[in-house]
């Protein structure tokens, strides 16, 4: 698998883009904003680039919003690239490109899977680790976002390749 540089130049556009909004908007709002931004800039990055465009973005953003965190930057990183890693992997398994045309339901299956996967994972080890507290409804909240912003971020991705960036 080659990686050219200009996949390299756009995931690292996007990468910049994710920790860009994650510094300019104050907690928590960023939390409910960056996961959107976040599965379209990573689904972009795959129907642009393929495979490792969205573990390459994952693992940029991941690593410039983890100098920001302290003692939480490990965490924010590993999550970053579990989300690229899940990305990728995911829209593979779905078919989500398949002989130059993209399939926007399986798209937005794979959006909202990784997204709802990374959100549980994320959120039973910030429990189990005692950076949150075991609440049900939080937990419930976090599922329920992490499946509307999977659909709406799967279905925006599409929708923003299929009218704009399909000859890029």
């Amino acid at each position: 698998m080659v990686v050219k540089s200009r996949d390299i130049v756009l995931s690292s556009l996007f990468g910049i883009l994710i920790f860009t909004q994650k510094v300019l908007l104050p907690a928590p709002y960023d939390k409910m904003v960056s996961v959107l931004i976040q599965i379209v800039f990573l689904s972009l990055a795959f129907l642009i680039t393929g495979f490792m465009a969205p573990i390459l973005t994952g693992f940029i953003s991941g690593l410039l919003t983890a100098l920001t965190r302290g003692g939480l930057g490990l965490m924010t990183f590993a999550f970053a690239l579990v989300y690229g890693v899940l990305v990728s992997a995911l829209n593979r398994l779905f078919g989500v490109a398949e002989s130059g045309h993209i399939r926007r339901g399986r798209l937005t299956a794979s959006s909202t899977a990784s997204t709802l996967v990374v959100g549980v994972l994320s959120a039973f080890i910030s429990t189990a680790l005692g950076i949150i507290p075991y609440n049900p409804a939080l937990i419930s909240i976090i599922m329920v976002a992490g499946v509307v912003q999977g659909l709406v971020g799967g279905y925006l991705s599409g929708w923003v390749f299929e009218k704009y960036l399909r000859n890029f």
